[in-house]
């Protein structure tokens, strides 16, 4: 097996060896996961997809969070471990950031929000061309069914089913996902391209793209692009974590306050108004700005740690 030195600066066996242990890992996990569902819970298989039952729906969960576990979180520390005599480093969980960049990317997360939602309506309203209606069709089936699941997950027995959800929609996605696309694959593509614009994107575009929810690829695709340049001026992962944790768990808190709003799910979460377009344009005009004060914070900082090193001779 190749040591850490063999694999250092070499992006295409580095990908290689996250490929494998991602595939390993949410193999085994996903094996546990499904004994686990059928052995504790008493799940036929058969009726996996009856969602009207409370059994397979806590039988899922459990799925879900090992198959995440599995597939995110353990193979990015596991790499990290392999790679380096210091993860914490290698995986960039190491360094804190100034309390004003916690500030602006809570703020970020709340301002970006309406344009966020005006750009997942226009996205579920995409229209293919007629030769490719049978995909089109497949998509909003997948979709359909994508959303019914989120409606049975995100049903709550008090505060303690609403923290179990928030590890599972919130706190391991946010690790995870985090973990593996900005902590190990934007920094290989980054380096295989030798271009921190390319390796961002094409780490976004992955991002977006395995979540396998075609009518959420653009914003989904947004928000991959501003945790991966977040990450690239800060040089640290607990930034994009925290936005990550932001979006996600404000799902799961409003709907545990406001139950009503999974019966009537509507796409946008804005009333259409004459002041729609207003509301939609000052937040992506706030956000850029937010967004250019998260880079000169981090770059003003990167000069001072610079000018504060000890000069070698």
């Amino acid at each position: 097996m190749a040591s850490r030195l063999e694999i250092d600066n070499k992006p295409f066996l580095q990908l290689i060896l996250i490929l494998s242990l991602c595939l390993i890992s949410v193999i085994l996990f996903s094996i546990v996961g499904g004994l686990m569902t059928i052995v504790v819970y008493d799940v036929d298989i058969s009726s996996l997809n009856n969602y009207g039952d409370p059994k397979v729906i806590e039988g899922l969960k459990m799925f879900q969070l090992l198959s995440a576990i599995g597939l995110f979180l353990v193979p990015p520390i596991a790499y990290g471990l392999f790679t380096s005599k210091k993860p914490l480093k290698k995986l960039s969980l190491d360094k804190w950031n100034k309390p004003v960049n916690y500030v602006l990317i809570l703020i970020l997360m709340i301002i970006s929000t309406p344009f966020i939602s005006w750009l997942i309506e226009l996205n579920a309203n995409m229209v293919l061309p007629e030769f490719m209606s049978g995909v089109e069709e497949w998509m909003h089936s997948s979709e359909r069914e994508a959303e019914d699941l989120t409606r049975a997950f995100l049903t709550f027995d008090g505060l303690g089913s609403l923290f179990y959800i928030l590890i599972i929609v919130a706190v391991i996605p946010a690790l995870g996902e985090e973990l593996l696309f900005r902590g190990v694959l934007q920094k290989i593509f980054i380096n295989w391209f030798n271009s921190p614009h390319i390796g961002v994107w094409v780490t976004s575009i992955l991002f977006s793209a395995l979540h396998m929810q075609f009518f959420g690829f653009f914003p989904r695709l947004l928000l991959g692009l501003m945790f991966g340049y977040i990450f690239l001026w800060s040089k640290s992962l607990w930034l994009p974590i925290l936005g990550h944790f932001i979006n996600n768990g404000s799902v799961v808190i409003a709907s545990y306050f406001f139950p009503e709003s999974l019966k009537n799910a509507d796409i946008s979460i804005f009333e259409e108004s004459e002041n729609s377009i207003i509301i939609y344009v000052g937040s992506f005009i706030f956000s850029v700005v937010i967004f250019y004060l998260i880079r000169k914070v981090n770059q003003k900082e990167q000069v001072n740690n610079q000018n504060s090193s000890p000069i070698s001779v």
